[in-house]
């Protein structure tokens, strides 16, 4: 039964995107093994993520998006690294074989992992037991040239700016609606916040509703952008579980503090959502928005660090790049006011083993 599913749904849909890429999968599905061959002059790099169902992904979810997200944050490492990919292996745990769902999780998966050109390699399925949930853990594997030093967390240097791709926090704004459709957004924030998160929603347009659940349930990998800041970034990382929390990371790695700049995250959101403008709350929703952006995860854009030099370099790179810091001495995370007036910021990233998550 095992064989057969993987053959059914892993070996022959994945068949072509493997044949496609026989210069670098030696051997793949099917031996002990797979056989990668990296390009001359190349590192390996290498990340793996689980996903487990009822933490990252809801039980009813689209199949075909968990598919297509369990592969694209894993391949978001690989962007933030600055390396491209060699291919993937999944590991599936499941309580019950359901053929209906591994159809199509199997096609998401193949959707992104043929858009990005990652193909599978191998892997293993087993039951969950009494585990009523599914598990999903994907490796992948990547290359960079030897010469790219890699973005590692330790390199941001004072005096750096800030950059991020995107609009982080639109994630998460497609999570509170989730959550909201559902009847629990009060699982997913209390009391005073509780309050402003309902009129923001209330207040998001049609358009900003459906980028927010794209980006919640099929973000991309910015995987082409890594390559392109080689020799430009510093310090580099993926937003998986929050600006605030994510940043943080940097901060104590290279040992800086990092200043966000209010007004600047306001510009991004006013460019993802121009009719706020108009709106005479539009001061009080911008500072909502800026405040899910901070603690906000699931997006999978990056987030780096590089000299001022290279401002006009990134800049050039075209729309959805925002400076909106700086990196100064000390420790921490700090929002600066229009006024000047900082304000230090929680580190609030995910932690899994917390009682609460607000």
């Amino acid at each position: 039964m095992e064989f057969d599913l993987i053959h059914r749904y892993f070996k022959t849909p994945f068949g072509r995107l493997a044949r496609a890429n026989a210069n670098t999968v030696l051997v793949g599905i099917g031996d002990d093994c797979a056989t990668l061959q990296l390009l001359p002059g190349h590192h390996l790099y290498t990340s793996t993520d689980t996903l487990v169902e009822g933490v990252h992904f809801f039980s009813d979810d689209s199949p075909h998006a968990t598919g297509w997200k369990a592969l694209a944050c894993n391949l978001s490492d690989l962007a933030a690294s600055g390396a491209s990919p060699l291919g993937f292996t999944l590991n599936l745990s499941l309580p019950e074989i359901n053929e209906s769902w591994l159809a199509d999780f199997s096609a998401g998966l193949l959707d992104v992992a043929t858009r990005f050109n990652c193909p599978l390699v191998g892997g293993d399925t087993t039951s969950s037991g009494p585990n009523p949930s599914k598990t999903l853990s994907i490796t992948v594997f990547g290359q960079a040239p030897i010469t790219h030093r890699g973005f590692n967390r330790a390199h941001a240097k004072i005096g750096e700016e800030v950059w991020l791709s995107g609009t982080p926090g639109l994630a998460r704004l497609g999570l509170l609606l989730e959550y909201q459709r559902r009847d629990r957004l009060a699982e997913c924030c209390q009391g005073t916040e509780l309050h402003q998160v309902q009129v923001l929603l209330d207040a998001m347009p049609a358009h900003l509703r459906q980028s927010a659940v794209i980006q919640l349930g099929t973000p991309l990998p910015r995987l082409e952008l890594g390559v392109r800041l080689h020799g430009l970034a510093s310090a580099c990382l993926d937003l998986s579980d929050g600006l605030s929390g994510d940043l943080a990371h940097i901060s104590k790695a290279s040992d800086v503090s990092a200043v966000l700049v209010q007004s600047s995250l306001e510009s991004m959101w006013r460019e993802r959502w121009p009719e706020i403008c108009q709106r005479a709350d539009a001061a009080e929703l911008l500072k909502i928005l800026v405040t899910q952006t901070l603690k906000g995860g699931d997006d999978f854009e990056l987030c780096w660090t590089a000299h001022p030099n290279h401002h006009d370099a990134i800049q050039s790179f075209g729309g959805g790049l925002h400076c909106v810091g700086f990196i100064e001495p000390g420790s921490g995370i700090w929002l600066q006011s229009p006024s000047a007036d900082r304000t230090r910021v929680s580190a609030r990233s995910y932690n899994h083993f917390a009682e609460t998550q607000n």
